[in-house]
């Protein structure tokens, strides 16, 4: 079941939620929408469930398989939605809270009652929670009310399930948890999933594809490794983890920063321009001697070694400049920085975007 919007604009007063935006998302894929807060990810996600309604209906078009569903409301659209606050009944056990949608169901289009037990059975096993189906939603721990929530969304057999930052009440390690379960579940379910999240590294763990929404607009669409190694504009690079940026010139496929030369494979044609260098920290390569024309000299400020890799503070000698630097736990052992001393960096998968970026 395909899922596309076509020139979806939305404003709630002067504010621009959604501009002129398309998507398409193939049957039984997981699309994560990634954005800051106001970029118009969730508005996005209300539009396809038919809660929202674009404000240019003349062009606008929401498609469920090719069907146009634009103007038909959210009860007749047959997504599953689930959200950030699990919307549980506190009175009714978790297998009532999962038949419920069942249940409601006019008389001539609700399932038999042996058939609402056996599919509520199935997806009490599918979500690992058989044993405590008679449990209330008080008696749950938020991963598990979290489960519930998505267990009911899938009982009506949705054509789409619709997920609104579903983690997003829930502590680091538990979220990290189900975020492996939710992969796990779309792998066994297979049905076409759109999920809303502010976590890049839930949105790439998780998805087929990320779309990231920038002030009502997508800026990029693409696999998780294609919108991490290939950014399309500087606000992609800076959202999805840190970087570190270098002023300098470019020149036929490298970049000066200060007296120092470093490869850039796309600035090839470029001569003399001025440009910013974007640098992960994890792309930066410290040693205690000099590499030739390859490397500038920097001194530690500070270094944190905690946890399985190590984080170092720097700050260039030559034009000074603060900077950031990750490298191994065992890479940190054999070179021990000490806060203070001088050391020389290199700079690889260096992108360049021209002096014009904003962020």
């Amino acid at each position: 079941m395909s899922v596309e919007v076509k020139n979806i604009t939305k404003k709630f007063g002067n504010f621009t939620a959604l501009d002129n935006v398309s998507l398409k998302v193939e049957s039984g894929e997981l699309v994560a929408l990634l954005g800051p807060s106001g970029s118009g990810k969730t508005t996005l996600l209300r539009t396809i469930a038919g809660l929202e309604f674009p404000d240019n209906t003349g062009e606008a078009q929401v498609l469920f398989y090719g069907e146009d569903v634009t103007q038909i409301p959210a009860s007749e659209r047959k997504a599953g939605f689930a959200f950030q606050h699990y919307a549980l009944f506190r009175h009714m056990s978790v297998f009532e809270n999962i038949a419920f949608g069942l249940r409601v169901r006019p008389k001539t289009t609700r399932p038999p009652e042996a058939e609402i037990r056996e599919r509520v059975e199935k997806l009490l096993k599918l979500i690992q929670l058989d044993p405590l189906a008679n449990r209330f939603p008080s008696q749950l721990s938020g991963g598990q009310r979290q489960r519930v929530a998505l267990a009911r969304a899938l009982a009506v057999e949705p054509k789409v399930l619709l997920l609104d930052e579903p983690f997003g009440a829930l502590d680091a390690k538990v979220r990290k948890e189900l975020r492996r379960w939710l992969r796990q579940l779309h792998e066994e379910v297979h049905i076409t999933t759109i999920f809303v999240t502010h976590d890049q590294e839930e949105a790439l763990e998780v998805s087929d594809r990320v779309a990231i929404l920038r002030a009502g607009k997508i800026e990029q669409i693409g696999t998780p490794e294609e919108i991490y190694d290939k950014p399309a504009s500087p606000f992609v690079y800076d959202f999805l983890g840190n970087v570190n940026l270098f002023s300098g010139r470019v020149k036929d496929g490298a970049v000066v920063i200060g007296d120092t030369e470093f490869d850039a494979a796309d600035t090839e044609g470029e001569k003399d321009t001025d440009a910013v260098a974007f640098v992960r920290p994890h792309d930066i390569r410290i040693t205690r001697e000099p590499g030739g024309q390859k490397t500038f000299a920097a001194r530690v400020l500070r270094s944190n070694a905690a946890g399985p890799v190590a984080n170092l503070e720097l700050e260039r000698v030559q034009g000074g400049g603060q900077f950031s630097a990750q490298m191994s736990k065992e890479e940190f052992q054999q070179l021990q920085p000490k806060a203070g001393e001088q050391v020389f960096v290199e700079l690889k998968n260096v992108k360049i975007f021209s002096d014009d970026y904003s962020i």
